[in-house]
């Protein structure tokens, strides 16, 4: 059976769910009216059919996740993958620099911290105004730090424009175990 990337994303989320819902009670509550050798044995009948569900659908789970690392590194998925990942980061980096206070002229910062000078120090309380705050960017830099972020999130939309159409476009192979134990489970 050959599944899409975009399935397969679908499904494993599917097989997580089928697996948390899996019951394994390490305990059992007996009431005086039940035979405790056979429900005992009912119980770990059960516990050990249901940790096996579990064990064959995480095999499934994982022989899925790596014919799918397989199938992203051959497409291509991987490299544009890690490419959005950095594409994140560096719009990261350049929120805090597009948004930054642009440098004021030399001359308002000159008369700022002349007056600072000729201002009585007793004026000032525990410090406050001994400093004078300046931005260190000039606008055009900040403005050129809007203009890279403009372009990376274009280039953030072809990324994801582009893994989508390959998600789409690229198959994997489910063996016909996979396949078994999936429809066992209902999840095919």
């Amino acid at each position: 059976m050959k599944i899409t990337l975009r399935k397969s994303n679908a499904l494993q989320n599917a097989i997580q769910e089928q697996i948390k819902a899996i019951d394994l009670s390490l305990t059992l509550a007996l009431n005086e009216f039940q035979d405790p050798t056979v429900e005992i044995e009912k119980a770990r009948a059960e516990l050990v059919k249901n940790d096996q569900r579990r064990a064959d659908l995480t095999n499934v789970l994982y022989a899925i996740r790596g014919q799918v690392g397989d199938a992203n590194a051959r497409s291509g998925v991987s490299g544009l993958l890690a490419r959005a990942a950095y594409v994140d980061k560096r719009l990261g980096h350049l929120k805090g620099l597009a948004d930054a206070t642009a440098t004021e002229s030399i001359e308002v910062v000159n008369g700022k911290l002349e007056k600072m000078r000729t201002t009585d120090a007793k004026n000032r309380m525990y410090g406050y105004g001994d400093t004078v705050n300046v931005g260190v960017l000039t606008q055009e830099q900040i403005a050129q730090f809007k203009t890279d972020a403009s372009v990376l999130k274009k280039e953030k939309q072809a990324i994801n424009d582009k893994v989508l159409e390959l998600n789409i476009r690229t198959e994997i192979e489910l063996t016909e175990d996979i396949v078994k134990i999936l429809q066992a489970e209902q999840l095919v």
